[in-house]
């Protein structure tokens, strides 16, 4: 995970609206499905978890310098659904 733990502030932030990431892996993987997780409602300090992503996209790329990926699928985060979400791998 990028995080170990889920308090409250204490978290990877994107600046503005639309942020990007990429992890480097040892070894070329082929991925099934990819979590994304969030703090629950209940557990932010103000009730609310309108910072939580909403849609995003996971590219696989073949090394960090590639700009363009292929696209392994597009996605909604629900805000109002469990904390720890998996998305299957659409491609």
């Amino acid at each position: 995970s990028v995080q170990p733990d889920m308090y409250p502030g204490n978290c990877w932030a994107f600046k503005g609206s639309q942020g990007y990431l990429v992890v480097r892996l040892s070894m070329k993987i082929y991925p099934t499905a990819f979590t994304l997780e969030h703090i629950p409602k209940t557990l932010s300090p103000t009730g609310n978890i309108t910072s939580a992503p909403r849609n995003f996209s996971v590219y696989g790329l073949d090394d960090e310098y590639q700009e363009e990926g292929k696209l392994l699928g597009e996605y909604v985060y629900d805000q109002e659904g469990d904390p720890l979400q998996m998305f299957p791998v659409m491609v």
